[in-house]
C-alpha cells in the first residue's frame, strides 16, 4: 500500500532530515575544532642548557649572550630567573644556571 504525504508532513520530513544534517555537521566542526585545538596547546617541553656564571658577569650578559639575535633580553632574564628559583637578578660566580634554549 502506498503511503501519501500531506504538503505539511513533507515539510516536518524535510526540516527533519536538514536537523539531522545540520546536527551532524556541528558535531564535525566541534570534533575538529578540539583536535586542532588539542594540537595548538600541548605545551612543548622546555629545553635547558647549564651556564656556569663566571666573575663579573650578569644575569643580563647571560640573557643577551643566549637571546636570539634581535631579540630583547628582559624576556630571557625573566625566563632565567623563574627557571632557577632566583628572586632577584643577582648571581654568583661559579653559580650554574639553567638557561632556556629555543
Amino acid at each position: 500500500m502506498e503511503r501519501r504525504y500531506t504538503y505539511g508532513q513533507q515539510h516536518r520530513d524535510r526540516l527533519g532530515y536538514a536537523a539531522v544534517v545540520v546536527a551532524a555537521a556541528a558535531a564535525l566542526v566541534l570534533l575538529l575544532m578540539t583536535h586542532v585545538f588539542s594540537q595548538t596547546l600541548t605545551p612543548v617541553e622546555q629545553q635547558f642548557v647549564d651556564v656556569v656564571v663566571r666573575q663579573g658577569e650578569t644575569l643580563w650578559q647571560i640573557a643577551k649572550r643566549h637571546a636570539e639575535p634581535g631579540a630583547d633580553p628582559r624576556q630571557l632574564v625573566e625566563q632565567i630567573r623563574v627557571a632557577n628559583g632566583l628572586e632577584s637578578a643577582v648571581v654568583r660566580p661559579g653559580q650554574v644556571l639553567k638557561v632556556p634554549v629555543r
